[in-house]
Protein backbone atom coordinates (compact mmCIF):
# COMPACT_ATOMS: atom_id res chain seq x y z
CA UNK A 1 0.00 0.00 0.00
CA UNK A 2 1.61 3.24 -1.19
CA UNK A 3 2.06 6.23 1.67
CA UNK A 4 -0.45 8.70 -0.86
CA UNK A 5 -3.16 5.70 -0.65
CA UNK A 6 -2.99 5.31 2.55
CA UNK A 7 -3.32 8.81 3.33
CA UNK A 8 -6.64 8.69 1.36
CA UNK A 9 -8.17 5.49 3.07
CA UNK A 10 -7.83 7.46 6.32
CA UNK A 11 -9.24 10.71 4.84
CA UNK A 12 -11.89 8.93 3.58
CA UNK A 13 -12.35 6.44 7.02
CA UNK A 14 -12.40 9.84 9.06
CA UNK A 15 -15.15 11.34 6.87
CA UNK A 16 -16.81 8.25 7.53
CA UNK A 17 -16.88 8.71 11.19
CA UNK A 18 -17.94 12.39 10.80
CA UNK A 19 -21.18 11.78 8.87
CA UNK A 20 -21.85 8.64 11.36
CA UNK A 21 -21.44 11.06 13.77
CA UNK A 22 -24.16 13.45 12.24
CA UNK A 23 -21.09 16.19 11.19
CA UNK A 24 -20.02 16.80 7.85
CA UNK A 25 -16.80 17.03 6.71
CA UNK A 26 -15.99 20.79 6.38
CA UNK A 27 -15.08 21.08 2.63
CA UNK A 28 -14.16 25.08 2.83
CA UNK A 29 -10.16 25.49 3.03
CA UNK A 30 -8.41 28.46 4.68
CA UNK A 31 -10.66 31.99 3.67
CA UNK A 32 -8.98 34.26 1.33
CA UNK A 33 -7.07 37.65 2.14
CA UNK A 34 -10.63 39.45 1.23
CA UNK A 35 -12.85 36.80 3.00
CA UNK A 36 -10.54 37.67 6.47
CA UNK A 37 -10.96 41.09 5.67
CA UNK A 38 -15.01 40.84 5.36
CA UNK A 39 -15.37 39.08 8.66
CA UNK A 40 -12.89 40.85 10.82
CA UNK A 41 -14.93 44.08 9.64
CA UNK A 42 -17.91 42.94 11.32
CA UNK A 43 -18.09 46.12 14.28
CA UNK A 44 -19.09 45.59 17.65
CA UNK A 45 -21.54 47.76 19.60
CA UNK A 46 -19.89 48.45 22.68
CA UNK A 47 -22.90 47.33 25.10
CA UNK A 48 -23.16 47.53 29.11
CA UNK A 49 -22.60 44.53 30.90
CA UNK A 50 -26.17 43.21 31.90
CA UNK A 51 -26.87 41.88 35.59
CA UNK A 52 -26.13 38.13 34.64
CA UNK A 53 -22.87 36.69 33.17
CA UNK A 54 -23.60 33.42 31.35
CA UNK A 55 -20.39 31.60 30.39
CA UNK A 56 -21.91 28.30 30.80
CA UNK A 57 -25.04 26.99 29.18
CA UNK A 58 -27.52 25.35 30.76
CA UNK A 59 -28.75 23.79 27.89
CA UNK A 60 -28.41 20.31 27.45
CA UNK A 61 -30.46 18.44 25.42
CA UNK A 62 -29.03 19.68 22.03
CA UNK A 63 -29.45 16.68 21.10
CA UNK A 64 -32.88 17.52 19.78
CA UNK A 65 -31.97 19.70 17.88
CA UNK A 66 -29.71 16.85 15.23
CA UNK A 67 -31.93 16.48 12.59
CA UNK A 68 -33.80 19.97 12.14
CA UNK A 69 -29.61 21.06 12.18
CA UNK A 70 -28.67 18.51 10.10
CA UNK A 71 -26.63 19.79 6.87
CA UNK A 72 -28.12 23.26 7.02
CA UNK A 73 -24.73 24.44 6.12
CA UNK A 74 -24.42 28.31 5.64
CA UNK A 75 -24.00 30.56 8.51
CA UNK A 76 -24.78 29.78 11.85
CA UNK A 77 -25.57 33.24 14.05
CA UNK A 78 -25.95 33.36 17.65
CA UNK A 79 -25.96 34.05 20.83
CA UNK A 80 -24.39 32.71 23.95
CA UNK A 81 -21.03 30.48 24.64
CA UNK A 82 -19.73 27.13 23.79
CA UNK A 83 -23.40 25.67 23.00
CA UNK A 84 -23.00 27.31 19.47
CA UNK A 85 -20.26 24.67 18.54
CA UNK A 86 -22.02 21.81 18.90
CA UNK A 87 -24.92 23.13 17.29
CA UNK A 88 -22.67 25.00 14.49
CA UNK A 89 -20.80 21.33 14.03
CA UNK A 90 -24.25 19.82 13.71
CA UNK A 91 -25.30 21.78 11.09
CA UNK A 92 -22.13 21.85 9.58
CA UNK A 93 -22.24 25.66 9.29
CA UNK A 94 -19.38 27.18 7.07
CA UNK A 95 -19.32 30.63 9.15
CA UNK A 96 -20.13 31.28 12.97
CA UNK A 97 -21.05 34.39 13.91
CA UNK A 98 -21.63 35.18 17.63
CA UNK A 99 -22.96 37.88 18.67
CA UNK A 100 -24.16 38.69 22.09
CA UNK A 101 -25.24 41.71 24.31
CA UNK A 102 -22.90 40.64 27.42
CA UNK A 103 -19.47 42.04 26.75
CA UNK A 104 -17.68 39.56 28.46
CA UNK A 105 -19.21 36.72 26.30
CA UNK A 106 -16.43 37.62 23.11
CA UNK A 107 -13.95 37.13 26.27
CA UNK A 108 -14.57 33.72 26.59
CA UNK A 109 -14.47 33.26 22.73
CA UNK A 110 -11.31 34.73 22.77
CA UNK A 111 -10.30 32.25 25.68
CA UNK A 112 -12.26 29.05 23.51
CA UNK A 113 -9.88 30.14 20.74
CA UNK A 114 -6.80 30.12 22.01
CA UNK A 115 -7.12 26.91 23.84
CA UNK A 116 -8.87 24.92 21.33
CA UNK A 117 -6.62 25.98 18.31
CA UNK A 118 -3.82 24.59 21.11
CA UNK A 119 -5.64 21.58 21.63
CA UNK A 120 -5.68 18.56 19.22
CA UNK A 121 -8.62 16.74 21.54
CA UNK A 122 -11.10 17.62 23.77
CA UNK A 123 -9.02 16.26 26.32
CA UNK A 124 -6.08 17.92 25.57
CA UNK A 125 -8.63 21.54 25.86
CA UNK A 126 -10.14 20.58 29.36
CA UNK A 127 -7.13 19.51 30.84
CA UNK A 128 -5.66 23.33 30.24
CA UNK A 129 -8.63 23.99 32.79
CA UNK A 130 -7.14 22.01 35.46
CA UNK A 131 -5.46 23.35 38.43
CA UNK A 132 -2.13 21.96 38.16
CA UNK A 133 -1.93 23.30 34.19
CA UNK A 134 -3.37 26.51 35.58
CA UNK A 135 -0.37 28.37 35.44
CA UNK A 136 0.74 26.82 31.89
CA UNK A 137 -2.73 28.00 30.79
CA UNK A 138 -3.00 31.62 32.53
CA UNK A 139 0.88 32.36 31.02
CA UNK A 140 -0.54 30.98 27.46
CA UNK A 141 -3.23 33.17 27.27
CA UNK A 142 -1.41 36.40 28.78
CA UNK A 143 0.82 35.83 25.80
CA UNK A 144 -1.81 35.33 23.38
CA UNK A 145 -3.74 38.67 24.73
CA UNK A 146 -0.86 40.91 25.12
CA UNK A 147 -1.51 44.34 23.73
CA UNK A 148 -5.07 43.80 23.72
CA UNK A 149 -7.34 46.10 25.15
CA UNK A 150 -8.41 44.95 28.86
CA UNK A 151 -5.62 41.72 28.60
CA UNK A 152 -5.47 41.59 31.87
CA UNK A 153 -8.92 41.11 32.91
CA UNK A 154 -9.55 38.54 30.07
CA UNK A 155 -6.54 36.71 31.89
CA UNK A 156 -8.29 37.22 35.08
CA UNK A 157 -12.00 35.96 33.90
CA UNK A 158 -10.52 32.48 33.05
CA UNK A 159 -8.20 32.28 36.42
CA UNK A 160 -11.39 33.02 38.85
CA UNK A 161 -13.89 30.81 37.16
CA UNK A 162 -11.43 27.93 35.96
CA UNK A 163 -12.44 25.24 38.49
CA UNK A 164 -16.18 25.74 37.67
CA UNK A 165 -15.30 26.16 33.96
CA UNK A 166 -13.52 22.65 34.18
CA UNK A 167 -15.79 21.00 35.83
CA UNK A 168 -18.65 22.14 33.21
CA UNK A 169 -16.58 21.57 30.43
CA UNK A 170 -16.01 17.58 31.54
CA UNK A 171 -19.75 17.59 31.85
CA UNK A 172 -20.41 18.87 28.31
CA UNK A 173 -17.74 16.02 27.38
CA UNK A 174 -20.01 13.37 28.73
CA UNK A 175 -23.87 14.49 26.97
CA UNK A 176 -24.72 10.97 25.76
CA UNK A 177 -28.20 10.22 24.07
CA UNK A 178 -28.89 6.29 23.77
CA UNK A 179 -25.07 5.84 24.15
CA UNK A 180 -23.90 8.67 20.97
CA UNK A 181 -22.00 11.15 21.84
CA UNK A 182 -23.99 14.64 20.60
CA UNK A 183 -21.59 17.98 21.86
CA UNK A 184 -18.72 19.05 20.25
CA UNK A 185 -16.41 17.93 23.35
CA UNK A 186 -18.39 14.33 23.34
CA UNK A 187 -17.97 13.64 19.78
CA UNK A 188 -14.34 14.04 18.70
CA UNK A 189 -15.37 15.06 14.85
CA UNK A 190 -17.42 17.48 16.23
CA UNK A 191 -14.43 18.71 18.28
CA UNK A 192 -11.81 18.33 15.01
CA UNK A 193 -14.47 20.51 13.11
CA UNK A 194 -14.79 23.23 15.79
CA UNK A 195 -11.16 23.38 15.65
CA UNK A 196 -10.83 23.53 11.48
CA UNK A 197 -13.11 26.46 11.50
CA UNK A 198 -11.21 28.64 14.63
CA UNK A 199 -7.95 27.65 12.75
CA UNK A 200 -9.63 29.00 9.36
CA UNK A 201 -10.74 32.10 11.05
CA UNK A 202 -14.00 30.90 10.39
CA UNK A 203 -15.75 32.16 13.73
CA UNK A 204 -16.63 35.76 14.49
CA UNK A 205 -17.78 36.49 17.86
CA UNK A 206 -18.85 40.23 18.66
CA UNK A 207 -19.83 42.26 21.76
CA UNK A 208 -23.52 43.23 19.74
CA UNK A 209 -26.96 43.88 20.32
CA UNK A 210 -29.05 41.78 18.03
CA UNK A 211 -31.82 44.93 18.46
CA UNK A 212 -29.26 47.35 17.78
CA UNK A 213 -28.48 48.90 14.14
CA UNK A 214 -24.58 48.03 13.54
CA UNK A 215 -23.70 44.36 14.03
CA UNK A 216 -26.73 42.35 12.56
CA UNK A 217 -26.54 44.32 9.79
CA UNK A 218 -22.88 43.78 9.37
CA UNK A 219 -22.92 40.31 9.15
CA UNK A 220 -25.89 40.54 7.30
CA UNK A 221 -23.47 42.84 4.25
CA UNK A 222 -21.01 39.96 5.20
CA UNK A 223 -22.79 37.04 4.79
CA UNK A 224 -24.23 38.79 1.18
CA UNK A 225 -20.10 39.66 0.34
CA UNK A 226 -19.01 36.12 0.87
CA UNK A 227 -21.64 34.68 -0.63
CA UNK A 228 -23.47 32.40 2.16
CA UNK A 229 -26.94 32.06 3.45
CA UNK A 230 -27.46 32.21 7.02
CA UNK A 231 -29.25 28.48 7.55
CA UNK A 232 -29.39 29.24 11.07
CA UNK A 233 -30.63 32.18 14.04
CA UNK A 234 -30.16 30.80 17.53
CA UNK A 235 -31.47 33.14 20.38
CA UNK A 236 -31.60 30.87 23.39
CA UNK A 237 -34.15 32.59 25.64
CA UNK A 238 -32.54 36.07 25.01
CA UNK A 239 -36.25 36.96 23.41
CA UNK A 240 -38.14 36.88 27.04
CA UNK A 241 -35.60 40.01 27.00
CA UNK A 242 -36.42 42.81 24.62
CA UNK A 243 -39.32 43.66 22.17
CA UNK A 244 -39.76 43.04 18.81
CA UNK A 245 -39.02 46.75 17.47
CA UNK A 246 -38.93 48.17 14.27
CA UNK A 247 -35.19 47.44 14.05
CA UNK A 248 -35.32 43.90 15.53
CA UNK A 249 -37.45 43.33 12.40
CA UNK A 250 -35.09 44.85 10.16
CA UNK A 251 -32.14 43.53 11.23
CA UNK A 252 -33.90 39.50 10.99
CA UNK A 253 -35.34 40.63 7.70
CA UNK A 254 -31.86 41.67 6.36
CA UNK A 255 -30.09 38.71 7.22
CA UNK A 256 -29.73 36.66 3.60
CA UNK A 257 -31.97 33.78 4.18
CA UNK A 258 -33.79 31.15 2.29
CA UNK A 259 -36.27 28.86 2.29
CA UNK A 260 -34.11 25.87 4.48
CA UNK A 261 -33.41 28.73 7.09
CA UNK A 262 -34.26 28.40 10.58
CA UNK A 263 -34.66 30.60 13.87
CA UNK A 264 -34.53 28.17 16.93
CA UNK A 265 -34.84 29.53 21.00
CA UNK A 266 -35.01 28.03 24.31
CA UNK A 267 -38.45 29.00 25.96
CA UNK A 268 -39.89 28.54 29.51
CA UNK A 269 -43.50 28.61 29.99
CA UNK A 270 -46.25 26.54 31.91
CA UNK A 271 -47.75 25.16 29.19
CA UNK A 272 -44.70 24.25 27.55
CA UNK A 273 -43.30 20.58 28.04
CA UNK A 274 -40.16 20.79 29.44
CA UNK A 275 -37.46 19.03 27.79
CA UNK A 276 -36.46 15.65 29.93
CA UNK A 277 -33.46 16.29 31.88
CA UNK A 278 -32.95 19.53 30.85
CA UNK A 279 -34.46 23.11 32.14
CA UNK A 280 -35.85 24.40 28.63
CA UNK A 281 -38.34 24.01 25.88
CA UNK A 282 -36.47 24.30 22.37
CA UNK A 283 -38.95 26.35 19.66
CA UNK A 284 -37.53 25.57 16.32
CA UNK A 285 -39.42 27.85 13.61
CA UNK A 286 -39.11 28.40 9.84
CA UNK A 287 -37.18 31.69 9.36
CA UNK A 288 -39.57 32.71 6.31
CA UNK A 289 -42.73 31.96 8.39
CA UNK A 290 -40.75 34.18 11.36
CA UNK A 291 -40.33 36.83 9.38
CA UNK A 292 -43.67 36.54 7.66
CA UNK A 293 -45.55 37.00 11.17
CA UNK A 294 -43.54 39.78 12.28
CA UNK A 295 -44.35 41.68 9.11
CA UNK A 296 -48.27 41.89 10.28
CA UNK A 297 -47.36 44.17 13.43
CA UNK A 298 -49.14 41.49 15.77
CA UNK A 299 -46.18 39.88 16.96
CA UNK A 300 -44.64 42.25 19.71
CA UNK A 301 -43.17 39.61 22.21
CA UNK A 302 -41.59 36.17 21.77
CA UNK A 303 -44.60 34.51 23.80
CA UNK A 304 -46.89 35.85 20.88
CA UNK A 305 -45.88 32.28 19.06
CA UNK A 306 -46.54 30.68 22.18
CA UNK A 307 -50.08 31.63 21.95
CA UNK A 308 -50.18 30.48 18.32
CA UNK A 309 -48.55 27.11 19.07
CA UNK A 310 -51.13 26.26 22.09
CA UNK A 311 -54.00 27.64 20.18
CA UNK A 312 -53.36 24.97 17.41
CA UNK A 313 -52.14 22.28 19.48
CA UNK A 314 -50.73 18.50 18.64
CA UNK A 315 -49.09 18.32 16.32
CA UNK A 316 -47.59 21.24 16.24
CA UNK A 317 -46.85 21.47 19.92
CA UNK A 318 -44.63 19.06 20.02
CA UNK A 319 -43.68 16.00 22.81
CA UNK A 320 -40.45 15.63 24.89
CA UNK A 321 -39.58 19.05 25.06
CA UNK A 322 -39.30 20.33 21.26
CA UNK A 323 -42.13 22.30 18.78
CA UNK A 324 -42.11 23.25 15.35
CA UNK A 325 -43.65 26.63 14.29
CA UNK A 326 -44.10 26.61 10.45
CA UNK A 327 -46.91 28.29 8.23
CA UNK A 328 -49.35 26.11 8.63
CA UNK A 329 -49.44 26.98 12.34
CA UNK A 330 -52.67 29.56 12.34
CA UNK A 331 -51.94 33.02 13.27
CA UNK A 332 -54.09 33.03 16.42
CA UNK A 333 -51.83 36.30 17.86
CA UNK A 334 -52.69 38.22 14.54
CA UNK A 335 -56.79 37.63 15.07
CA UNK A 336 -56.39 38.22 18.95
CA UNK A 337 -54.71 41.80 18.26
CA UNK A 338 -58.13 42.46 15.27
CA UNK A 339 -59.79 41.93 18.21
CA UNK A 340 -58.70 43.73 21.03
CA UNK A 341 -58.75 46.72 18.05
CA UNK A 342 -62.71 45.68 17.42
CA UNK A 343 -63.15 46.10 21.23
CA UNK A 344 -61.01 49.27 21.87
CA UNK A 345 -63.61 50.99 19.12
Amino acid sequence: MTARFSVLLLSLLLSGAALLSGTPALAQGNLSDEQRSIVAGVPGEGTEPPGEHYYRSNEWRQDLLIEPLRGLGGAFVGVGSDQNYTMAAMAGSEYLFLVDYDPFIPWIHAIYEQLIVASETPEELIGRFSAENERETTAMLRTAFEGRPRARRMVRHFTSRRAAWEGYLTRVSRLTRDGRPFSWLADPAMYSYIRRMFRQGRVVYRNGDVTGEQTVTAVADACNRLGTKVRVVYFSNAEQFFPFTDQFIANMKALPTDDRSIVFRTIRHRRLEIAPDGRWHYLIHDFPDFVARLDTGAYHRVFSFTTDLLAAGAPFLGANGISHLTAEVPRASVEAARNRRRRSR
